[in-house]
């Protein structure tokens, strides 16, 4: 009997953890939001370079974060971005820039993973790399670290939209259905989506309270009502698990 409420409580608390990594996945998406990009310095070609913003004032910015040595998540992550900007019948409102967050990777690299894709002679896309890439990273909220045993870099497969005055309005995490890179490409154009709930307070049941003026989150009392049914049933196992060893033997 107890060992069944020792089980049946480890998978409450395991539910509990999955549900703290969406909601943790959420917040990222969340961080650095209306903050503005660094300005880093870009190599697009070996004696060609130019500032971030060279490219975000011409055009709205998709951004997205790989390294060409990787083996795992960047390589279906840009052939999923390429072809649905393929399948959006040339829409020439935003462009493309693949960047690399590994100081290793040089101009060379960059073209060859273009050239992999077809891209290399595309002008709504552009690879780099970057010598700040710290100062950018931190800009946008975005923290690979090195695994020294696997030689990989731990990180999140990254989208930014930057608009045309270096703004960042929204940022995606995994590879995404075609709904939210639309969403997406309508931030960077200004294009309000209805989708999006601007904080009042009638919002009572929200899970986090976001305060635009320091851009942070603090719990709200959705959250506590989320956790509340595992909270109740944890009690309750041990409750019973209590008064099962204490009752009295007739």
């Amino acid at each position: 009997m107890f060992k069944d409420i020792v089980l049946a409580v480890i998978a409450v608390g395991f539910g509990l953890l999955l549900n703290a990594q969406s909601v943790s996945s959420g917040l990222k998406e969340e961080a650095n939001i209306y903050g503005k990009v660094f300005d880093a310095p870009l190599r697009v070609a070996e004696n060609d370079s130019l500032l971030f913003h060279g490219l975000y004032n011409r055009k709205p910015l998709i951004l997205a974060l790989v390294f060409t040595r990787c083996y795992g998540v960047c390589n279906p992550f840009l052939l999923r971005l390429a072809e649905y900007i393929q399948l959006r019948d040339k829409d020439d409102s935003f462009s493309v820039l693949v960047l690399s967050f590994d100081p290793k990777d040089s101009v060379d690299d960059m073209k060859l993973l273009g050239k992999r894709y077809g891209l290399e002679n595309n002008t709504q896309w552009t690879f780099a790399v970057t010598d700040s890439i710290e100062s950018l990273n931190r800009s946008i909220g975005f923290y690979p670290s090195w695994d020294s045993s696997i030689e990989q870099f731990d990180h999140d497969a990254l989208l930014v939209g930057i608009n045309n005055e270096g703004f960042i309005t929204k940022k995606l995490i995994g590879i995404r259905q075609p709904h939210d890179l639309d969403l997406l490409i309508a931030s960077v154009n200004n294009i309000f989506s209805p989708t999006y709930r601007l904080p009042n307070r009638n919002a009572l049941f929200s899970c986090f309270n976001y305060d635009p003026k320091t851009g942070k989150n603090t719990p709200g009392l959705g959250l506590l009502f989320i956790a509340l049914p595992a909270i109740v049933t944890v009690i309750l196992l041990l409750s019973i698990s209590y008064f099962v060893r204490h009752k009295p033997l007739g």
